[in-house]
């Protein structure tokens, strides 16, 4: 396995159920080193109750308290981060002051614009959308993510329980990751 990723996740990959566990999980498994800002978090809630108004608000309360218990420790106080390129959009400039705070090497947004900015900027952060974050992850440690949706399907009461389901359930958030499993 090559050296350890630590990766700013934004709060557009966290928001799917499956994708954010998918990635809670590589990281308990110690694929990746994850880094948020509470911003990302409360996005992530904020997103969950306005565009999901059929979920009960305690299971979205309970989900985003775990989440932040699960990331105590990778959240990281942007407020006096400097350094962040002006070319950066105001709603996202907290996302790329967590990865210089946090020494981040990659930036994992399915958000086009942002990593175009940061693409163009004089950073040297990579940004990527969750799908080619997720291969590199197989790439470079295949029986570790293998583990990684054991363990989802393993702790699943509800669906997908199966693995087969679990991968094609994968397959919608992480096409190109999954050809390997299905």
């Amino acid at each position: 396995m090559s050296p350890r990723i630590v990766a700013v996740l934004d709060a557009d990959v966290l928001v799917p159920i499956v994708a954010c566990d998918f990635l809670l999980t590589a990281f308990d498994l110690g694929l990746f080193e994850p880094v948020v800002s509470a911003e990302v978090l409360a996005e992530v809630e904020r997103t969950l109750i306005e565009d999901f108004p059929q979920l009960d608000p305690a299971a979205i309360e309970h989900r985003v308290e775990s989440m932040r218990a699960v990331l105590e420790d990778q959240t990281i106080d942007t407020s006096s981060v400097e350094g962040v390129p002006d070319a950066i959009n105001a709603k996202d400039r907290h996302v790329v002051a967590a990865a210089l705070a946090g020494e981040a090497s990659v930036i994992v947004t399915n958000d086009g614009r942002l990593r175009s900015e940061v693409d163009a900027s004089d950073l040297e952060i990579e940004a990527r959308d969750a799908n080619s974050f997720v291969h590199q992850l197989w790439q470079d440690a295949p029986a570790e993510v293998d583990a990684v949706i054991a363990d989802l399907t393993a702790k699943r009461r509800r669906h997908p329980v199966t693995r087969a389901e679990m991968v094609e359930h994968l397959r919608l958030h992480f096409p190109s990751m999954v050809q390997a499993f299905g």
